[in-house]
């Protein structure tokens, strides 16, 4: 700078603006730290997360598992500063049913994990587009951040500031990891130094220390694998991958349970494995009832007619048809045209899902209250059904 030369200079916190040049420098700066804690209403540093993120600011929450580093996926500047740090970068969304729309080619096998595990500590990363869905919406520096070699990573969480300040934010947020020991959290060191505040639960910290998001990729055949097993096991996963196949009835003692066990018997059969197995080859098969208890076992007559097909249905234990049930199943076989009916008068969304058992849209008749002669001929009517469904899934 000459000599003499007349600047003005304007000093906001530390960054230095030149009136002549309109050029800064910044200087590394403390962000501002909330233990939630500490404060009356926990709603005041959601809004005020929120604030920062929507002026492209980068903020530091807690999540399930450890923090995340989080940006506005609609913020330019934000975007660029995920871009610029080349780490993995996943999309947060509000809610589930929102990842058709993010990606919108996502197989079945995708999409049933996220409905069953989300909101949850898990990653689905799966092949994407800029120009699919709503990710071509978004500016080009968030679209460069969050598709890695034709691959997107997505979640949903269920923390309740993470999420909630998600679902206040005018669009999804670029979420990155902090990889850092919850028993010595450096404020003063990148990437917490990126943050113009940082949020910090050290409740659920403590509680979740070793806790690591769950990351699932999958292909666009459908497969999956699990790249690293966290907070979501293994087990968990391979049940939620799996095409829920349920039966309905009343009670669930009687007809449902039949038409469970002989369907996991044949489709077994057809699948040459051990109805122990068919979770492994993608299919969990249920049964349950619109008027059932909880824990009653299967009628007399159901255990007879089932063991002379050489099925055991003695460990069977009544449920009822809750609206957590049926929002998770991928195929509904009702006895009945009422059942079916009842079903869908609270879920018609589910038409496409919920069918009765014969082809033909007769009933099957409740045997409870018969003898041996009206069971056998519902357990016979059942099985005849249940081959004319099986080619259709198999």
């Amino acid at each position: 700078m000459a000599l003499g030369e007349r600047l003005i200079f304007l000093c906001q916190g530390t960054q230095l603006y030149s009136a002549r040049s309109f050029a800064y420098w910044s200087f590394p700066t403390m962000p501002e730290v909330v233990e939630l804690r500490e404060v009356t209403d926990r709603r005041d540093v959601i809004h005020r997360a929120v604030q920062r993120l929507s002026l492209g600011d980068l903020v530091a929450l807690p999540s399930e598992a450890g923090y995340v580093l989080a940006g506005a996926a609609l913020v330019e500047t934000a975007g660029r500063r995920f871009q610029a740090a080349g780490e993995m970068v996943t999309l947060l969304l509000r809610a589930a049913d929102e990842v058709a729309d993010f990606l919108p080619h996502l197989p079945k096998a995708g999409l049933r994990i996220a409905r069953r595990c989300w909101p949850g500590p898990l990653v689905l990363r799966a092949p994407a587009s800029a120009a699919n869905g709503f990710v071509a919406a978004l500016p080009e520096s968030s679209r460069a951040a969050v598709i890695a070699n034709g691959q997107m990573a997505v979640r949903v969480s269920s923390h309740p500031v993470l999420s909630e300040v998600a679902k206040l934010s005018r669009g999804p947020l670029l979420i990155r990891e902090i990889e850092a020991s919850a028993k010595n959290l450096d404020f003063t060191v990148a990437p917490w130094t990126a943050a113009a505040l940082i949020v910090k639960d050290s409740a659920a910290t403590e509680s979740n220390a070793d806790a690591r998001t769950s990351i699932v990729q999958i292909n666009s055949q459908g497969a999956w694998t699990a790249e690293r097993i966290g907070a979501t096991p293994e087990n968990r996963l391979q049940v939620a991958a799996c095409e829920l196949i349920l039966f309905c009835c009343t009670g669930n003692t009687c007809r449902s349970p039949m038409a469970e066990s002989l369907f996991r018997h044949l489709l077994a059969e057809r699948l040459k494995c051990s109805p122990e197995d068919l979770t492994k080859r993608g299919f969990l098969v249920a049964s349950a009832g619109l008027a059932a208890d909880y824990g009653s076992p299967a009628s007399h007559e159901s255990v007879e007619m089932m063991k002379r097909r050489g099925i055991d249905l003695r460990s069977h234990t009544s449920q009822p048809l809750t609206d957590r049930l049926i929002e998770q199943i991928d195929r509904c076989y009702t006895m009945t045209n009422s059942h079916r009916l009842a079903i869908l008068d609270s879920h018609p969304e589910l038409a496409d899902r919920v069918q009765v058992l014969a082809r033909d849209g007769r009933d099957v008749s409740d045997p409870i209250g018969g003898g041996m002669n009206e069971y056998a001929a519902c357990a016979t009517s059942i099985e005849q059904h249940l081959t004319r469904i099986l080619d259709d899934i198999v």
